[in-house]
Order: C-alpha cells, then structure tokens, then sequence
C-alpha cells in the first residue's frame, strides 16, 4: 500500500510506502542470506532503499555514520531527511522541492530507475546541525538490485568533501593571493624605474594597501578554515555601517573584476553603528562586492547600501545582471561555481560566516527588471 503526503511536489514524487510496508520490504532484505553477507562487508557508507526512495536497510556504515545503534528510528525516511538537508523540510520532502531538481542524489535515483541501470552523481548538500549549516560532497551511486522477485536499490555514499573543499581553498588562494602580489610587484615596479615623477608617495600607499591586502587575504583564508571546522573565534565590537561599506569598497577597488566598472554607494544608505564581527562582515561585503563585479558587463555598474530596520541593518549589493535559474538552484553550495572547476566558495562562504557566526541572514532576488541584490541582515545588538 501506498501513501501519499498531500503535497504537490516541484520534482519527483511525493507518494511515500506505508509504515507496514516498510517493514515488509525490511524483513525481505534481512532474510536474504547471501546479499546480507556482502553487504555486510562494504566498507564504506551504504543504504538500500525502495521505489519511492525510502530507506528500508543500511550496512554498519551508515549507521556509524550517524552514530546510532539501532536502524529502526531511520526506516521509512529519505536520504535527505537523515541527514538534515535544508531542502528536505518541506511536507514533501528529500527529493519534491525546487532545489532537489538540481540534486544528484536524487537525479542518480531517479536515472537508475529509470534506466535500470547504475548510476553516479555527485552531490551537493547543505545540511542543519546543531543549528549551524554544513556542507557534503558526496558521490552517489544508485544501483538496481533485484531481491525475492522486489526491486530496490542499493545506494552507496563516498563523502568526498576534504577532497573538493582542499581543492576549492587552494585554487581561490593562490588565485586572489597572486592578484594581489602581482598588483604590489607593479607598484614597486614602477617605483625602482622611477617612471611617474611626483606619483612616489602615491604609489608607497597604494603599496602599503597592497600589503595589507595580501595579510588580510591569508588571513580570510585561514577564518573560513576555521568556520568549516568549529573553530572561528569572533570579536564582538561597535562598528558603522557607513564606514563598513565605504573600507570595503575602497580595498574592492584593486581587483582585477572592477576594470571598467564602478561601485556607487545608494543615496538613501543608512549611517547606523551595530555589534558584530567587524572583520567577518567586511569579508562578506567585499566578497558580495566582488561577485557582483565579476557578474556586470564592461561598463557596469554596482550599488551598495545599507537600510536601518529599527532592531537590525540590512546591507545590500546590487547588479544589473539576471543569473539563470539553474545557477539561483546551487547558489549557496560549496563546491558550485560558474568560475570553472575548483571554484565555489564565495557565496557558500558568504551565507556560513554570515549565519553560523554573525547570526545574520543571507538572501537575494535575481529577475528581469531588477537584476541580482543579495542582502545581509545583522542584528544591532549581536544576539548572545
């Protein structure tokens, strides 16, 4: 017997297997002798689940993984509701949202089904624990197994996340790092030839800036290390809005995404003081900065701002620019990019500094007539 939730679903099927049924297809798995002993023997993580995706049976390690002792409580549930997938909360759940249509765990089921085939993809899934939002790379693959005349499938999970955030972390390092030592090696440059005659206690400035940008680059690398790991230590201080906007601007300004294009800062934009992290939050506003500049065409240009909400300050960073829906999907996942292979922390780093450790909120429209603003909201008492 089959069950439905009720919910109209934006992608795959909502209908879920009945309880009773559930542990029908659970005792048929356990008494297949022989299947049980090679599962039993994958080292790895690995579940078997039904036609309407539901998990029926895991090897030791998925429930290592989760850390219970009993497979009972997780019977019945889909992939992302185990694991706390930020998508899955719905009434529908893993798999009948929007933004699971751009999921490959779901994808690979639904080809395996489909297909009567194997099939892999790799996943990327933001998940709720403890209150704060993690990430998984995962890859997935989705298997077809035939077992007392009943189809499931065996889905078997590899966590590839050190793996795709190394990557990630080096590539955007030794990228921006290189942008800033290649813009301080020209100043210096220029200063030996003595080229710009009256220019040198400019160019001694811009140096300096340079300098410090390259520290504050290996520093923001080390923080977002640090957030990944639990490990961020913030600093609470009184910091302005206006100030705030206008530093990360002028340190924007060198980037190598700015040539031809400008930065304004909104008429209307407030001069509010607020607690929060100062640095976290300029980090998060050069990045919102910078993204919105790699986005706008030659000659384009980009708003800031900053509106006072009575109990909390609303930053906002706007292009002209519309990101296609698929991209809008996979927007704040780690290891999704539209910069090419090994990219991908920019957003997703925006949204965990801000909500994880600011205690803020991070969204965005992006439609026809108005172009992409993404906004971060930070309270003005740091909430304790």
């Amino acid at each position: 017997m089959q069950l439905t939730t009720g919910e109209k679903t934006k992608f795959a099927s909502a209908i879920r297997t009945s309880s009773e049924e559930i542990l029908k297809e659970y005792d048929i798995i356990s008494s297949q002798k022989f299947f049980n002993e090679i599962f039993g023997t994958l080292t790895g993580i690995a579940a078997i689940i039904n036609r309407n995706r539901q998990v029926v049976f895991v090897n030791q390690g998925f429930i290592e993984m989760l850390g219970i002792s009993d497979i009972k409580p997780v019977l019945g549930k889909r992939l992302g509701e185990i694991i706390s997938c930020i998508h899955s909360e719905g009434a529908g759940g893993c798999g009948t949202s929007v933004e699971c249509s751009v999921c490959g765990t779901v994808n690979a089921i639904l080809e395996s089904q489909n297909t009567g085939k194997r099939c892999s993809r790799e996943a990327l899934i933001t998940l709720k624990s403890g209150g704060m939002l993690k990430s998984l790379d995962l890859n997935i693959t989705s298997t077809p197994v035939n077992l007392a005349g009943h189809t499931f499938y065996a889905l078997l999970l590899q966590d590839i996340s050190s793996e795709k955030r190394r990557l990630a972390l080096e590539r955007i390092f030794f990228h921006d790092l290189l942008n800033c030592t290649t813009g301080l090696n020209g100043m210096l440059s220029l200063l030996k030839e003595g080229s710009a005659p009256g220019s040198e206690k400019h160019l001694v400035e811009m140096s300096e800036q340079a300098s410090r940008d390259i520290i504050e680059e290996i520093q923001l690398h080390r923080h977002i290390l640090a957030a990944e790991n639990g490990d961020l230590k913030i600093n609470i201080e009184t910091v302005n809005s206006s100030k705030l906007i206008d530093d990360a601007i002028t340190k924007t300004g060198f980037h190598e995404a700015g040539k031809d294009k400008k930065i304004f800062v909104a008429d209307n934009s407030c001069d509010t003081d607020l607690q929060t992290d100062r640095l976290i939050l300029q980090r998060v506003l050069i990045n919102l900065l910078k993204n919105a500049l790699e986005a706008s065409l030659e000659g384009g240009n980009v708003l800031a701002g900053a509106e006072d909400s009575g109990i909390s300050v609303k930053f906002s960073v706007k292009n002209d620019q519309v990101m296609p829906r698929v991209v809008q999907l996979q927007l704040f996942q780690r290891s999704f990019s539209t910069k090419g292979k090994g990219r991908g922390l920019g957003t997703y780093s925006i949204k965990m500094l801000t909500e994880n450790y600011l205690k803020g909120k991070v969204t965005f429209i992006s439609e026809p007539g108005t172009g992409t603003v993404f906004t971060v909201e930070i309270f003005k008492t740091f909430p304790g």
